[in-house]
């Protein structure tokens, strides 16, 4: 028994390891590129310099002093007024979200959806916050952060462009899926989508016609998944969905 329960150990205690460095090493701080809450898409203005771009930072050098900071264009900020924040490889909790309370103009309905309704859930504490980091290659990685109300802030270590973000605006449904997934690319030409596990793995590939609309995923058992789409023109995005 203990020939196997040790290298189970191991497993788990590098895997947490692992997931805590990458959300914790990410150079600068995650950029929000976009939110859905309610179900509604909200896009996120990109500035020129990612220090008046929202998102998050996460600190510390071991579990007893892991916190974070949230900012919306650098005005007001959300932290966890009682760290630790506790990290595992799939969730970050935090024990009493606060929010500063400066002069939030011009970005005071922002900063209301992404401080208050994602961050800290109108002050819940001890309130969870599922994570998902995806390595999209070429040094870029994507995090999404789930709410405990369904509510998702979608991150990037890199700044997104106003013309891919707005190109790439591609729709799925339904979500969540259980045999065909429908998408509508916008008229813009698709070489590939690739279907990832939650870890980023490839799970199976397919070239996209031009007369192709949907995708038959039957065979997926239950979970998240993202679609990463390829276009002719060499840009790609990732889109979450959920297989019931």
């Amino acid at each position: 028994m203990k020939k196997i329960t040790l290298p189970i150990c191991a497993f788990f205690c590098f895997y947490l390891g692992f997931a805590q460095q990458e959300l914790i090493n990410s150079e600068n701080k995650w950029l929000l590129h976009h939110m859905v809450i309610d179900g509604t898409t909200i896009d996120v203005p990109q500035a020129p310099l990612p220090m008046y771009i929202p998102g998050i930072r996460f600190s510390g050098t071991d579990s007893s002093n892991y916190n974070f900071s949230a900012d919306v264009a650098g005005i007001n900020g959300a932290f966890d007024l009682e760290p630790p924040l506790v990290i595992t490889p799939t969730s970050f909790t935090i024990q009493q979200p606060s929010v500063t309370l400066g002069d939030c103009s011009p970005n005071c309905i922002l900063e209301s959806q992404y401080l208050s309704t994602i961050i800290s859930g109108n002050f819940n504490p001890l309130r969870t916050l599922d994570y998902e980091i995806i390595d999209e290659g070429n040094g870029r990685k994507r995090l999404t952060i789930t709410t405990p109300e369904g509510d998702i802030a979608v991150h990037g270590n890199y700044i997104l462009s106003i013309k891919k973000f707005d190109k790439k605006n591609i729709t799925m449904y339904p979500n969540p899926v259980q045999k065909k997934l429908y998408f509508d690319f916008k008229g813009y030409s698709v070489e590939k989508v690739n279907i990832l596990s939650v870890v980023g793995s490839s799970i199976f590939e397919t070239k996209i016609s031009h007369q192709q609309n949907s995708l038959d995923l039957s065979f997926l058992k239950p979970g998240i998944y993202f679609m990463k789409t390829t276009y002719k023109d060499g840009d790609t995005t990732v889109s979450r969905f959920i297989k019931e």
